[in-house]
């Protein structure tokens, strides 16, 4: 079921407030919290909006969904887009967790990363979508998609050729979106909104994701 929304700007205060409630909650039963978050453009008011909420920040840490290989200083990195929509809560103590690493390898950073990512919750997750049906880097081509989906890992290392920024992508893989008690998908304009109720179409990554055992809210704006 889509939730459509009339404004972008009302899909991306709703997605604030349904992230703010999961982190509210889990701070309320756990003492800490955890989100995943995608880069883009796309979600950067939600995270504006959600990181002006009055939340006890010292105990959340956000994650991040995927990443380019590419340094913070670099336009196209995801981490970078993340710490500053959410400069306001990090400066509260909120934490973000790379997944990049410098001076390694990608194959070392993935591992890396997966050493930190490895144990933790997944309150609420926030991801999008591409208009090759790609979500996380989830990519269509078949050994990156299998590899996501396949790996007991929580973050591996993919090549996606033809990706933006550079094709050098690290990922949660399907076994750590198993973990998210709430996933929200969050998807802009008439042509993503098409091509997610497509029936007639072949099955996308982005399909992956209503097979998790968490509820996926779609949230949507023309």
């Amino acid at each position: 079921m889509i939730r459509a929304f009339a404004t972008r700007d009302a899909a991306m205060q709703a997605a604030a407030e349904r992230i703010a409630e999961a982190l509210k909650n889990a701070i309320s039963e756990r003492g800490q919290a955890f989100a995943a978050l995608s880069g883009g453009t796309t979600p950067a008011p939600a995270y504006e909006r959600l990181a002006a909420m009055p939340l006890d920040w010292s105990r959340v840490t956000f994650l991040v969904v995927d990443e380019r290989f590419v340094p913070l200083s670099d336009e196209a990195s995801n981490e970078a887009l993340l710490r500053r929509a959410l400069a306001p809560a990090l400066a509260a103590g909120a934490n973000v967790l790379p997944l990049y690493s410098d001076g390694v390898s990608l194959d070392e950073a993935a591992a890396r990363a997966d050493a930190l990512y490895a144990d933790k919750p997944i309150d609420i997750a926030l991801v999008g979508m591409g208009g090759d049906g790609h979500t996380a880097s989830w990519f269509p081509s078949a050994p990156v998609l299998e590899a996501a989906l396949a790996s007991s890992q929580s973050v591996i290392a993919v090549n996606a050729p033809g990706a933006y920024g550079t094709p050098e992508r690290l990922t949660l893989t399907h076994a750590a979106m198993v973990r998210a008690d709430a996933v929200i998908l969050l998807i802009i304009g008439a042509e993503k909104r098409a091509l997610l109720e497509d029936r007639a179409r072949a099955r996308l990554p982005v399909d992956e994701l209503f097979d998790l055992p968490a509820p996926i809210e779609t949230f949507w704006a023309p």
